[in-house]
């Protein structure tokens, strides 16, 4: 409908309309033409800003003096592409509130023993998307890592999406040690890759011998791990040794760590949760859980290890190993592996897990496990002259109920109670 004034004639009124239309014709034209104008506006706006871009206010740094000059307190550093070698150690003494990005490709190398030295106090330390290789060739154990926080009180500390590499060093990759006064908490190592290390990959340290738990809250999550221990037979992808509480290693994927994936020595509320281990050229033990042997309490308490999986096999030692646990929950778990072992183990629960053991024995109890219940599982040995299950002498009050025990080898047999002190319900 148009609505037209004044005309007094056809002609008047066709003329109109024709402008009318004209005008209508016109006005579409143009909001066909705007979205081409708008895209040409948003093409002109920042691109959002993501894990790899230039944070906000962040300073460019573009070469190693750069670098070294501006990693100081309150720094917000923006590292672009490219190798910042190192000549020498770099001691951070009392450092605070410093966040490290790198664009893509951004690597801090050097031929060093340890290219970042953290000391005294460490807090609110950010670094994301860096790279860390050393090319050195020392095969002297330092106990240290590339990335070292030296008797440290380090708090809230994050490496997201962060390399580590020293193939020929024997080191770790990145190494937290706390002892004497030195307290740390909150460490957080997400979507990270460990490849080619020399030693550990992330190692823990708190040998005070005290009964001191002094590092908590610790993290590392959806992390890689591959191909550990390369100058030394210590290889582990994760290693909280000596006293600690409150930890979580979940979704992390090990491949040829080196004598074993996941350790915790002697820390309580930790959940080892959904890691994946797989062994293509060197064997290892996938979890190893005690106490800590000089100094700590007699028992590890609220360990959870669950939704683990892998096949873990070859010439090497590769027991899953459970030892000095009270409480214990070892759940939904799925490995072919040798045995699992346990010692000094009470009270806890063994529930709905597949275990394929290619040792001698599939399972075994020892050295006063009591007081353990197993439900849901199957334990399966795939060896000639083995047992899938033996509780040996020592060890009692352990129930088996509605599992699935299997001797797969020629020879073999599926329960040997020792002294008696146990009930499998599974028996007629």
């Amino acid at each position: 409908m148009f609505l037209i004034l004044g005309c007094t004639s056809d002609a008047d009124l066709l003329q109109n309309t024709i402008s009318v239309l004209e005008k209508s014709q016109l006005e579409t034209q143009q909001s066909e033409k705007e979205p081409e104008a708008s895209l040409e506006v948003a093409e002109e706006n920042p691109v959002p800003e993501t894990e790899t871009s230039k944070p906000l206010n962040a300073k460019v740094i573009s070469t190693v003096a750069e670098l070294i000059e501006n990693l100081k307190s309150g720094a917000n550093l923006y590292l672009e592409a490219g190798d910042y070698k190192l000549t020498s150690t770099q001691y951070l003494t009392d450092l605070s509130n410093v966040t490290v990005t790198g664009a893509d490709g951004a690597v801090i190398m050097g031929d060093l023993i340890t290219l970042l030295q953290f000391r005294g106090e460490a807090k609110n330390i950010e670094f994301r998307n860096v790279g860390f290789n050393s090319t050195s060739t020392s095969k002297t154990e330092t106990g240290g890592g590339i990335v070292y926080f030296s008797q440290t009180t380090a708090e809230n500390i994050l490496f997201d999406n962060c390399s580590f590499t020293c193939p020929e060093l024997n080191a770790n990759g990145l190494k937290f040690v706390s002892e004497g006064s030195a307290r740390s908490k909150n460490i957080t190592i997400i979507n990270c890759v460990f490849l080619n290390i020399g030693r550990m990959g992330f190692e823990t340290q708190n040998h005070t011998y005290d009964g001191i738990a002094r590092i908590t809250d610790v993290k590392v999550t959806d992390c890689e791990f591959q191909r550990l221990g390369l100058q030394s037979p210590y290889g582990m992808a994760v290693s909280l040794s000596g006293i600690g509480k409150s930890a979580q290693i979940s979704k992390n994927t090990i491949v040829d760590a080196k004598d074993r994936g996941i350790e915790n020595v002697g820390w309580s509320n930790i959940k080892i949760a959904d890691n994946t281990f797989s062994s293509p050229s060197t064997a290892y033990a996938p979890i190893t859980c005690s106490k800590d042997k000089v100094g700590g309490p007699q028992y590890i308490l609220d360990v959870i290890i669950s939704g683990n999986n892998g096949t873990i096999l070859g010439k090497e030692d590769h027991l899953l190993e459970i030892s000095d646990c009270n409480g214990l929950k070892f759940l939904d778990n799925n490995f072919n592996t040798d045995a699992m072992h346990l010692v000094h183990t009470i009270n806890s629960e063994f529930n709905s897990n597949t275990h394929y053991s290619d040792g001698g024995i599939g399972i075994y109890i020892e050295l006063n496990s009591n007081d353990n219940t197993f439900k849901g599982n199957k334990f399966v040995s795939t060896a000639d002259n083995a047992t899938t299950v033996v509780i040996f002498v020592g060890s009692a009050g352990n129930i088996f109920q509605n599992n699935i025990l299997l001797a797969e080898g020629n020879d073999s047999g599926t329960f040997n109670d020792v002294d008696g002190g146990n009930t499998n319900l599974d028996v007629n």
